[in-house]
């Protein structure tokens, strides 16, 4: 949420169009339901008599009327209570389509999120056929070429998560710290869902609601929480998103006395403009006790001077500079890290911390460097 990861557009188009297909079947279940068990005959009439998609979705997804498969079986649960409760189950498609145009309406500000809403009743039946698209798109074939009609190759979560890599600079765009490394089959960095699949299984494969994250934001910190609670018009209006509304340009980060210890530094993040955005953002991902604690852990035991000692040692060389030579280094420290954000790890909370021992700690500094 703080810098901008935007998926590439050939990589876009490409999950788009299989983001359509899974769409264009809930649809089918919930607007014109098969009058009994899902035939691969009623998948004729969906996706045409010649489509590869018949064999794609055949014995292996759907199974045989005798030998249903689970996802099979999802189906004909889905597309029974679909009939059973026709009003409803338009309203719910109504509900889902609306949703699906989410990233072209971000900055509206009566933008909310219908479904599941006051339909949860439907929630799970509609994620018992919505998921497994993100779990195919993690299975090492994922979604063929040929068979969805992509321009550019077979489309995976692998394949995603490398489209990333190049604007991601090795750098998380939730916390502004490391990604992880890239090993020969996999990457060390999560595949995240911004609305969590588990609330919001329709957008599980959407190409704007996935994103690459650290291990520690997706699996410790961010887990299932929402942002933007559950998606209404208040809780999205005071919500970043990674590539629709970057927080890193609009909230202002600032390091204090820790009010525990006098050697010690409290991060804060504000947003001016809207106070909501960077409170969500510090609930959700706790980042002003780990930027503080991060920055502290630094210090702790070296002195204050840890963040400007490599660079007093690659400018002065050995020779002996004077107080106000310390304190340009310091500036330039300051503006280094200010016009490094998102170029180089944390350096958010470094050129907080590095403001704020220039303007109270530079005398203890001076006197650790000389």
């Amino acid at each position: 949420m703080l810098h901008k990861r935007e998926l590439p557009a050939s990589e876009f188009e490409d999950l788009n169009k299989v983001y359509q297909v899974k769409l264009k079947l809930l649809f089918w279940l919930l607007r014109t339901p098969p009058a009994g068990q899902v035939t691969k005959e009623d998948l004729e009439t969906l996706f045409g008599k010649n489509s590869k998609l018949l064999s794609w979705f055949g014995a292996r997804r759907l199974g045989k009327p005798d030998k249903r498969t689970q996802f099979g079986n999802s189906l004909d649960v889905l597309a029974d209570k679909a009939r059973s409760e026709p009003l409803q189950a338009n309203q719910v498609a109504n509900a889902i389509e609306h949703d699906a145009a989410f990233h072209q309406h971000w900055h509206d500000s009566s933008l909310e999120l219908k479904f599941p809403g006051v339909f949860t009743a439907w929630l799970d039946p509609v994620k018992a056929v919505a998921e497994p698209f993100y779990d195919w798109l993690a299975s090492e074939k994922g979604f063929p070429k040929d068979t969805f009609g992509l321009s550019h190759g077979d489309m995976t979560r692998a394949k995603i998560m490398q489209a990333y890599r190049p604007q991601s600079l090795g750098i998380c765009g939730y916390c502004d710290g490391p990604l992880g490394e890239i090993g020969t089959k996999a990457d060390a960095n999560d595949c995240e869902h911004f609305f969590p699949k588990s609330k919001w299984p329709h957008l599980a494969i959407h190409p704007a609601n996935l994103f690459a994250s650290c291990k520690g934001c997706n699996e410790t910190w961010k887990l299932d929480k929402t942002p933007m609670g559950n998606a209404d018009e208040a809780g999205i209006r005071g919500t970043y998103h990674p590539s629709l509304l970057s927080g890193a340009s609009l909230i202002s980060v600032v390091a204090k006395q820790s009010p525990e210890h006098p050697m010690r530094v409290s991060i804060e993040i504000r947003d001016g403009a809207v106070p909501k955005r960077a409170q969500t953002l510090v609930n959700t991902l706790d980042l002003e006790a780990r930027w503080s604690n991060d920055v502290n852990e630094k210090m702790d035991g070296r002195g204050v001077s840890v963040f400007v000692s490599k660079a007093f040692q690659d400018r002065f060389r050995g020779q002996t500079p004077d107080e106000a030579e310390i304190g340009e280094l310091l500036d330039d420290s300051i503006i280094w890290a200010r016009k490094n954000i998102g170029q180089e790890e944390r350096s958010i909370r470094q050129a907080a911390a590095l403001q704020y021992q220039k303007d109270c700690q530079l005398a203890q500094i001076i006197q650790e460097l000389l």
